[in-house]
Formats: structure tokens, sequence, C-alpha cells
């Protein structure tokens, strides 16, 4: 598993021939040049695993992590690009302050501009562009809402009352700064066996988003298990999850309707399942157990002669949002 920036250690006596590093260093540039941001990241990180102060490498990673979404460790880097001293000054300082205001550190980000403009090292025509950018940054500070969350509506014994649609809404209407302020509340909501399905997968969404620390332990129809927050899957660029749209994909090539109808099935139990991925089945299995149940609906047979009890958690799974759909 890739360590953090942070943790790189040097080789010490390990000896790593030139050409070596400049081959990583030129891969893991061109992946970035064509958007692949893994491969990209993960080259680069190599590179850094022999030369950590390498100023080319440090700035590449640092972007490549900003687009994939990796906004801490992103700023770790810059932080240490920035003592090391970046090929690029301004571009690496926009990268900056954009991950700054990523993390909703604004007043540190008005400050790295403060001190852009007055040291008056912006050439003229970025002038503009820093200026503007700081301009956004002071309206979404005097524009961010000071809401006040009821907490009490929260608390598990009054969210229990509420039908499954209005337990979701109430989730929906919670504003982005009380996640963390809210985690016991939400932890206790989304670890009790009775909370609506969709409603849990929400708030874990967003417990991920907003970077809450801490571990859930997860009940849905027969799947159970404890999950960091921090390490809670991606259901869309996730490897698991494509090869089983790739094999449905595969399967009906020539019938697109089907194939529409069958993704859309898929997706949809993606998330009344998540963060469970139909671990204990392998994706072959899971494409071919929903193409039986595609035939089911046309001809009221039944084609899957693997595992019977993938098969009932489709069914079960189709039931539930005919239940919650009324």
């Amino acid at each position: 598993m890739r360590k953090k920036y942070r943790d790189l250690k040097r080789k010490g006596n390990v000896i790593v021939f030139p050409t070596t590093i400049n081959r990583l260093l030129t891969d893991g540039m061109n992946y970035l040049k064509n958007e692949n941001y893994e491969e990209a990241r993960d080259k680069l990180y190599q590179v850094l695993s022999y030369e950590p102060e390498n100023a080319a490498a440090l700035g590449a990673y640092a972007y490549s992590l900003f687009e994939l979404g990796e906004y801490e460790e992103a700023l770790d880097v810059c932080r240490e690009l920035l003592k090391v001293g970046p090929i690029h000054y301004l571009e690496t300082m926009e990268l900056y302050i954009s991950i700054l205001m990523q993390v909703r550190e604004y007043k540190e980000a008005e400050q790295m501009i403060e001190i852009l403009i007055e040291e008056k090292v912006l050439p003229e025509e970025r002038l503009e562009q820093f200026r503007q950018l700081r301009d956004l940054n002071e309206r979404i500070v005097s524009n961010a809402p000071i809401e006040k969350v009821a907490a009490s509506s929260y608390a598990l014994d009054h969210f229990l009352t509420l039908a499954p649609v209005d337990q979701e809404r109430l989730i929906m209407d919670l504003p982005l700064a009380s996640y963390k302020p809210m985690k016991n509340y939400l932890i206790k909501i989304v670890e009790h066996p009775n909370v609506d399905l969709l409603t849990k997968t929400y708030i874990l969404f967003m417990l991920h988003q907003e970077k809450v620390a801490g571990t859930v332990h997860i009940q849905k129809f027969h799947f159970e298990g404890s999950f960091s927050i921090a390490a809670l899957p991606d259901p869309i660029n996730n490897k698991r999850l494509n090869k089983v749209k790739q094999h449905l994909e595969n399967a009906l090539l020539q019938d697109p309707t089907r194939l529409e109808m069958v993704l859309e099935v898929f997706e949809r139990h993606i998330y009344l399942l998540y963060p469970f991925q139909w671990e204990d089945y392998e994706p072959l299995e899971v494409a071919e157990a929903y193409l039986s149940y595609l035939d089911l609906l046309f001809t009221g047979e039944e084609t899957f002669s693997g595992d019977e009890n993938l098969t009932n958690l489709i069914i079960t799974a189709e039931q539930w949002f005919e239940w919650r759909n009324g």
C-alpha cells in the first residue's frame, strides 16, 4: 500500500542508478500530461522514495494528488515543495492556494494571496488572476452560512420515528460544516439496523467527503462489517464494480436496451448495498446473476446456476425499492 509522502524514508545505502529515477520521472510526467493521475501519482511516489526533495517530482506529485481529490496529502507535499524551492513558483503557489480553499483553510489562503500581491512578484498578466482568486476567497468566507442545527432532530430515538424519505431529507438538509460536530449523532444513526438504507449510504458518503475520522459498523441485508471512514470504497472509480459492468456490457453488446436496463438495476444496488460490494462473489458471477435476473423479468425463467443467495439478494433489493417507493 502506498504510504503518504510524510512517511517516506530515504533509501539509506541502497544504490539507485540515475537512469532509473529519470525513467520513473519521465513516465510520471507523461502520465500526468495524459491526465492519468493515478499512474502519475504512483510513478512520482517512486521517484520521491529515492529523492524526497526532487522539486520536479514534488510539484507533479502534488498536482496529481490534487486532481485525485487527495487534498490533505497534496497540502503536505506543497508545503514541503515550498521549503525545497519549487521550479515553477507561481504555479506552485496557485496550486497551494487552490488546495487551501478545498480544505477550507480560507484564512491561510487569504494570507498567501495578500503576500504575493504585496511582494509584487506577480507579472501583470497574473496579477488580475490572483486578485480574482482573492475576491472569490473573500466571497466564500463572507457567504459561508452560519446555521444552527437542532441536534435533537438527529437524536436516534427521534430519528427512528421518521419515515425513510424524511430520514433522507433531514440528512440532506444538514450543512456540510455540521458533519464533524455532529459526528457522534451521525455514527449512531448509520450504525442502527433500522435506519433507512439509502440514508445510511448518503451519511457514509458525506462523512468520507468531509474527512470525519472514525470507524463505523454497518449492517445491510445479510452483510455486516466495520469500516474506517477514511478508507471507505469509491463506488464510481472501483475496479471490482467496473469489472462487473464490463462483463454486462460484453454480454449485451448487441442489445443496448437490455444493457441499459441491467446497468440501471446494478447501479441502483451499488448505492443501496454500499459500502458492501458483493465481496463473497467473483465479478463474473455477479454479472451472470444480474443477466439471469433480467431473463427472469422478460421470460419468467431463471438461467443462473450459481449461488442462489446471490439471486435472492438481487430480488430482495428490488423488492426493497418497491416497498420504499410505495
